[in-house]
């Protein structure tokens, strides 16, 4: 008797949510879309993007999704044609009952800006995808300059060929080693503070410091962590005692020394 009142319980229970799921479907078949809002998830610390810009890529690709049947509207087609703004890393816009589409928005988070030898300037994300500069926002991070000689128009092609995909860490030798360490300071507390722009001349890497007036050459990639842990020793336990500005240059090129040249 017992298992029989379950097995009625549970046929009770299907049977609404059968019901409630034809109603939800019937409604949703009734309602016309009144508005497409829009929320950037990290719009208070990067600034690429706003609810306008949005809207306006849908006109300019005529796209009127108001006052259409919201079961209608192509959600798919919306993503796809947010997505293509080169600071949207995500994007997700699904139907509400309330006749509103939403769009939730992450862009991307650029950690390097480059300034190349053709007289270019264009942002490295997180993730090793290159992307234009924005003139409605200017990222306050690491700046890389110098002998750089990739161009923004090349890692686009080169993403185009290779169908999406992260650029930086797929080709360019050059790049590939900028990318790398400037997630490497931008993960790091420490250096994330204390450095502030990447010099690349004819062969090494130089470090241009926030506090003191000296220049640190990082040389090659090679051992760079084990270059940055020497650095940060002096840091911490040297150059407190003797001063920030006595040396003119700290050099890390060479394995398991910190040569400190005196001004």
């Amino acid at each position: 008797m017992k298992k029989l009142k379950n097995i009625i319980s549970w046929v009770l229970v299907l049977v609404y949510l059968v019901v409630a799921l034809s109603f939800i479907s019937a409604k949703r078949k009734e309602v016309a879309c009144e508005k497409v809002k829009v929320h950037i998830y990290d719009g208070t610390k990067n600034l690429f993007i706003e609810e306008k810009d949005v809207l306006n890529m849908l006109k300019r690709n005529k796209i009127n999704v108001i006052g259409q049947i919201i079961e209608d509207v192509n959600v798919n087609r919306l993503e796809e044609i947010i997505k293509h703004h080169p600071s949207v890393k995500e994007a997700d816009v699904y139907r509400s009952l309330t006749g509103e589409i939403k769009v939730g928005i992450q862009q991307r988070k650029p950690i390097l800006r480059v300034f190349n030898n053709h007289g270019e300037s264009f942002y490295i994300d997180d993730e090793g995808t290159a992307m234009p500069l924005s003139t409605k926002y200017s990222a306050h991070i690491l700046v890389a300059s110098g002998n750089i000689s990739f161009t923004y128009s090349r890692l686009i092609a080169q993403k185009r060929e290779q169908r999406g995909g992260k650029v930086v860490e797929n080709s360019i030798p050059q790049l590939r080693d900028l990318y790398q360490l400037a997630s490497y300071i931008y993960n790091d507390e420490f250096w994330n503070a204390q450095i502030e722009q990447i010099y690349v001349n004819s062969r090494d890497i130089e470090l241009i410091p926030r506090v003191g007036t000296h220049v640190i050459k990082l040389g090659t990639m090679e051992d760079y962590t084990k270059k940055f842990r020497n650095l940060k020793a002096l840091y911490e336990q040297g150059l407190p005692v003797v001063g920030w500005n006595n040396y003119k240059t700290i050099n890390l090129k060479y394995s398991n020394q910190v040569i400190c040249t005196k001004r």
